[in-house]
């Protein structure tokens, strides 16, 4: 019992941060719905089938939505979907931050010399997160229901205990295959391989509806059995055994994972991979350029830059082919013609690349060179009319964007470590929201003009605001700034 309510402390920051971004994801997705969608039968009929038709594109990473006219296929698809991934990523962090991070520590050492077996650890672990992603799936009803509240109508409570049963246990069978990769792993590999592996599931599962070699391996896949349910639209279908293979992959992930904790040392990884012999050498090299310590990080650091240039390279001539199509079916929708007008007056087609594709480039805030060479080439090839200038402004604002971020997240890490990841996750969630809909949910201006994405703007369209340029510096120098100030007012480890 004690090891569990630790585990439940070492969350707390979690459980209040994912649950603030549930709550606030499935509220503005479901006040959204009633100010797009229309209010005549007609009207939300037409939407939907927008909304099909566009979600058609995209299927590639996401199902296609059910009954999308209505507030609860529409909140499922744009609301509890993307939790889905949200949630594994906390699971990732939690799993990998308790199986390595706690033991580097020294925590995981002091709770065995309390007595506690090894397995029992594994197991207060898992409960802990199982009744932190309990919480927050509640916190993310929670704010579906006071949206549909908003909208006059009322919720299927079946559906809604269905929906949050289902991210429960889709968090927890990627929390326990996460548990496992972190024991077989070395400790700096292990939320990278753990991260790989759960990229890797998303992916089969999510392709194999364009590929259809890949069906005969998506049963791997958790996220295979979460969508084989869609309980919150009318109509929608439950399906228990589909529920019941994410409980078992839960369990028997976490029963290996314990087996795989026994059998080996603290600090040490079960598998060990070999590694040639070497003389240790501990003589400086004779290369200047390794003097740098930003050439020292870069080259540590190789092999992600080069798999994030070509990802993002590939993801931006993605979403340039997409571009035209995606603009054809949202000028179908009526009301969505009336919120694009908020953002966009003139040129539509760069318009909506710029706040398709370098929003995401920004939520990513990675390698904007390669990225916008890509978007350059494809957009010649599928005859989008772009302003280079404005081009080179929209990738370099990219860096100074990571800048930002960067500087956020030393402030947060640097402050309060353990909260750092939820509090960032709730940072960017909230400034992306505040960008993307606070027009038309009617906020003041000043609370729209604090947002990292509204500093950004549309470069690509209407190039850079300096004002806004000088804000996004300042705020860089001041992350960093205040970062090595409060690590300076700190104990390491503290």
């Amino acid at each position: 019992m004690t090891s569990l309510l630790l585990g439940l402390r070492l969350s707390r920051w979690g459980i209040v941060g994912f649950s603030i971004a549930g709550f606030a994801l499935t509220f503005i997705q479901a006040v959204g719905f009633y100010q797009i969608a229309g209010h005549s039968p007609a009207e939300r009929a037409a939407f939907g089938a927008s909304m099909t038709a566009l979600s058609a594109q995209f299927v590639a990473l996401f199902p296609t939505p059910l009954r999308p006219d209505t507030v609860g296929g529409y909140v499922q698809f744009r609301g509890f979907n993307v939790l889905t991934i949200l949630f594994a990523v906390w699971a990732l962090a939690s799993s990998t931050g308790f199986a390595r991070g706690d033991e580097e520590h020294g925590i995981v050492e002091s709770q065995l010399g309390t007595g506690i077996t090894r397995p029992a650890l594994v197991a207060s672990r898992v409960g802990a997160f199982a009744i932190a992603v309990v919480v927050a799936s509640a916190a993310a009803g929670a704010g579906y229901i006071l949206g549909v509240a908003s909208g006059g109508e009322t919720v299927s409570a079946r559906g809604l205990i269905e929906a949050g049963a289902l991210l429960t246990a889709v968090g927890l069978s990627c929390y326990a295959l996460s548990l496992l990769v972190a024991q077989l792993a070395p400790m700096r590999a292990a939320t990278a391989l753990a991260g790989a592996l759960l990229l890797a599931l998303f992916l089969v599962n999510s392709l194999s509806r364009v590929f259809a070699s890949l069906s005969t391996w998506r049963w791997l896949s958790p996220f295979r059995y979460y969508e084989l349910s869609q309980p919150l639209p009318p109509g929608g279908y439950f399906d228990l055994r589909g529920s019941f293979v994410l409980l078992v992959i839960a369990a028997v992930a976490t029963a290996a994972a314990a087996v795989a904790f026994m059998r080996r040392d603290l600090g040490a990884s079960l598998i060990r991979i070999p590694s040639p012999p070497h003389r240790p050498s501990f003589s400086a090299s004779s290369m200047p350029l390794w003097r740098l310590p930003v050439a020292r990080g870069l080259y540590e650091h190789r092999l992600g830059l080069v798999g994030w240039s070509i990802a993002m390279a590939v993801l931006a001539w993605v979403f340039v082919a997409l571009t035209r199509t995606i603009v054809q079916v949202l000028l179908s929708i009526p009301t969505l013609v009336q919120y694009l007008s908020i953002f966009v007056h003139h040129r539509l087609y760069p318009a909506v690349l710029g706040y398709t594709w370098f929003a995401l480039a920004l939520t990513t805030a990675v390698l904007a060179a390669l990225s916008g060479l890509s978007v350059a080439f494809t957009s010649r090839s599928a005859n989008l009319a772009l302003d280079p200038a404005h081009l080179v402004d929209a990738c370099l604002l990219l860096v100074l964007f990571s800048v930002v971020m960067g500087a956020a997240g030393s402030l947060l890490i640097s402050w309060v470590p353990r909260a750092a990841p939820a509090l960032f996750v709730g940072f960017v969630l909230a400034s992306y929201l505040d960008d993307q809909i606070g027009g038309p949910l009617g906020l003041p201006g000043w609370a729209q003009s604090i947002s990292a994405f509204r500093l950004v703007g549309t470069p690509l369209l209407d190039g850079v605001d300096g004002r806004s340029l000088a804000l996004m510096l300042a705020l860089a120098l001041a992350g960093v700034g205040s970062s090595i100030l409060v690590m300076q007012r700190r104990d390491v480890g503290a």
